[in-house]
């Protein structure tokens, strides 16, 4: 009868362990694969990418990871992705399946970490994909949730260090966001307060030490210190960073242009345009049409050509809608300076406000003419 019971216990044991779910937290050799992956994925190198996700889908398929790398797989090979592809169809249904699977990750408390993570991020990245397209509204059913789970995270974050991230963009931007957009204050006045110098040095921390959201938390602080800290040399210190691990990243390669062009580190950019040459696709051909109009601007004098390319990267940034405003608004901004400096101020002043319907950056909205420093 002992015998019998021991034996039926072992073998629940045996069951009980083999239904368990995997956690990637207790797995080095699993990180190590995703961080490859993620390599891969940001340096747009897909088809090695697609090789490890395979491997990762293949011996953990009931785990939300694999789903959540298959998902930024299609978001950057098909970047800049448009709501009304079928890559942005299935982008949105393997983030809802990652956020499927994360809820049998919650039910145990070994995963619990983990589930609060992908579905968080799953609806994060969804919300990042919404509001870049500028379809904003789509991400007002996930905020509860995502406030919530956010929240979770401060206590999570010594966990699983990618919580350093939700917790670091939290803490900065509960407190610089209503500073730079008053009217939003009464919104946020009873949310959890924040703390912009330790938002900070999480973000910095997930930098150091994350491997789902490490390559997010270099770029959030480059975005930060352009458009709240108003610092260009460190936003480009975090750009250059992603540019040197990431050089086929087009988006990276872009945002690094730009601040290198209103610092006026001409020779860096003339750099950069010569070992993109190989890039053809339509978001580079912007990029390169935007720098050169800038160049033709301020270093050769050629106001024709700089006229014409100001145009030209307006009419391709208005195919690509609200992801690529910025550039329209470099666009509005270089033809603002070539009127001023024609003497049309009333021109000049038009294309500014076209401008500022576009972008709130003081760096753009603020550069001036050649000598008016």
């Amino acid at each position: 009868m002992l015998k019998q019971l021991l034996i039926t216990i072992i073998g629940l044991l045996c069951w009980i362990q083999a239904e368990a779910q995997v956690s990637y937290l207790d797995r080095p050799d699993l990180l190590e694969k995703v961080e490859h992956c993620l390599q891969h994925t940001y340096g747009f190198s897909f088809e090695e990418a697609r090789s490890i996700q395979a491997e990762l889908y293949s011996s953990t398929p009931d785990h939300p990871a694999p789903l959540f790398l298959e998902a930024l797989i299609v978001y950057w090979e098909n970047f800049p992705l448009a709501p009304s592809t079928e890559a942005s169809s299935q982008f949105i249904s393997l983030m809802d399946q990652c956020m499927n699977l994360s809820k049998e990750l919650r039910e145990d408390t070994l995963t619990y970490t983990e589930g609060v993570f992908f579905d968080l991020f799953g609806r994060a990245f969804q919300a990042m994909f919404w509001a870049d397209n500028g379809k904003s509204g789509k991400v007002i059913p996930d905020l509860g949730n995502m406030y919530r789970y956010t929240k979770k995270g401060f206590n999570l974050k010594e966990e699983f260090a990618e919580f350093y991230f939700s917790t670091g963009l939290y803490n900065y931007y509960i407190e610089a966001y209503p500073e730079a957009h008053p009217a939003y204050k009464p919104l946020l006045a009873f949310m959890h307060k924040g703390d912009r110098e330790l938002g900070l040095e999480q973000l910095n921390h997930a930098i150091s030490n994350a491997v789902f959201l490490k390559v997010e938390a270099i770029l959030f602080m480059s975005l930060i210190q352009l458009n709240y800290e108003k610092d260009l040399n460190s936003a480009a210190i975090y750009a250059e960073r992603l540019v040197r691990n990431y050089p086929g990243n087009i988006l990276y390669r872009g945002h690094l242009i730009n601040i290198l062009l209103h610092q006026h580190r001409y020779n860096f950019v003339q750099k950069l345009l010569e070992e993109s040459t190989d890039q053809e696709d339509p978001y580079s051909e912007m990029i390169r049409t935007f720098a050169g109009a800038f160049l033709a601007e301020k270093v050769s004098g050629d106001v024709n050509l700089a006229r014409r390319a100001y145009m030209e990267t307006i009419e391709l940034a208005e195919t690509f809608g609200p992801f690529a405003d910025i550039y329209g608004a470099m666009g509005y901004m270089g033809l603002s300076r070539l009127h001023e400096k024609e003497g049309l101020q009333g021109e000049a002043e038009d294309f500014k406000r076209k401008a500022s319907r576009l972008t709130a950056y003081d760096f753009i909205l603020d550069e001036q003419n050649p000598g008016s420093r």
